[in-house]
């Protein structure tokens, strides 16, 4: 009970870091034509059109994404349904994955909100609780292809 409830805590601190993670500045595409697709993303969340982006802009295209991603409409993503759409979230460039393990919102991460996610991510993938994963009990370590990396 004490580990779901470390669980559902570490998910809120996740997607609260997500959702408060600040105004994403404009980066102005070079002569290479770098910083096109951040000046775009830019350009989406600046819904009023001022040149700024707010945090009320910015949670606004986070509800909707989450809407359109949330496949059961129980208000939550999964997993499976946060793998399937997580890289919208990457592509607004309003978050880091610092920003997710830092749990506590320090600027520093300890070693507890280093090792936390991977102890979630074993928790769910022993099935069998045995203290070991299978390549059967982890799903995307049989797959190789699109949005997977292949080990080597």
């Amino acid at each position: 009970m004490a580990t779901a409830n470390s669980f559902k805590l570490a998910l809120a601190g996740s997607l609260a870091a997500l959702l408060i993670s600040g105004p994403v500045q404009a980066q102005s595409p070079d002569k290479t034509g770098k910083g096109d697709g951040v000046s775009r993303t830019f350009s989406l969340l600046d819904t009023n059109g001022d040149g700024k982006i707010s945090l009320a802009e910015i949670r606004a295209e986070q509800a909707r994404l989450i809407a359109a991603a949330d496949l059961d409409g129980d208000g939550k993503l999964s997993v499976d349904e946060f793998r399937r759409r997580g890289w919208w979230f990457q592509k607004l460039h309003t978050t880091t994955l610092f920003d997710l393990m830092d749990a506590n919102g320090d600027q520093a991460l300890t070693a507890d909100e280093i090792a936390n996610p991977s102890a979630r991510w074993f928790k769910r993938y022993d099935k069998d609780a045995d203290g070991g994963v299978t390549t059967e009990e982890v799903p995307h370590f049989k797959r190789s292809g699109r949005g997977y990396r292949k080990h080597r």
